[in-house]
C-alpha cells in the first residue's frame, strides 16, 4: 500500500473493510460506547512499542469504512466519492501507526500528515474518480 510505504513503513499491512452503517454502529458501541455509526473505525493489533521499528514486518491491524457514511459525506461537502474513501483510509492508516485527535496538537499533526499523504496520492485517488 502506497500510504505506508509514504509513511516510512513499507513491511506493514493492513486489512480495510467495507462496511454499511448498521456494521460500523455496532461496532462504535460495542467498542467505543457510542451508540451511532460513523465514517472510520481503526482496531490496532499491535501494541505501541512494536511502532518503533519502521521497518519491521507487522499486521497493523483493521480499518471499518462505513460506504454509507462515506457516500453521504462526499455528497455533502461535494467531493468525489473515491477521494472521500481515500481520506477516510488515510485517517485509519494514521491512526494505526500511532496518530490520535484527542487534543489540540494531536490534531494539528494528524491533519498536517493526513495532508500531506492525500497530496502525494493525489494523482492515485484522480485515477480512482473515472473508474
Amino acid at each position: 500500500m502506497e500510504a505506508l510505504r509514504l509513511l516510512g513503513r513499507p513491511r506493514a499491512t493492513l486489512s480495510i473493510v467495507l462496511a454499511d452503517d448498521d456494521l460500523v454502529r455496532a461496532l462504535n458501541r460495542d467498542y467505543r460506547d457510542s451508540d451511532k455509526p460513523t465514517d472510520v473505525l481503526s482496531f490496532s493489533f499491535v501494541a505501541a512499542e512494536a511502532l518503533v521499528d519502521p521497518a519491521a514486518r507487522l499486521f497493523l491491524g483493521e480499518i471499518y469504512l462505513s460506504v454509507e457514511t462515506a457516500r453521504r459525506q462526499a455528497r455533502a461537502a461535494r467531493r468525489p466519492f473515491a477521494r472521500e474513501m481515500a481520506h477516510l483510509t488515510v485517517h485509519g492508516i494514521l491512526h494505526l501507526v500511532g496518530h490520535d485527535h484527542a487534543r489540540a496538537a494531536e490534531r494539528r499533526r494528524m491533519q498536517t500528515e493526513e495532508r500531506r499523504l492525500m497530496r502525494l496520492l493525489s494523482a492515485r485517488i484522480r485515477a480512482l474518480q473515472v473508474l
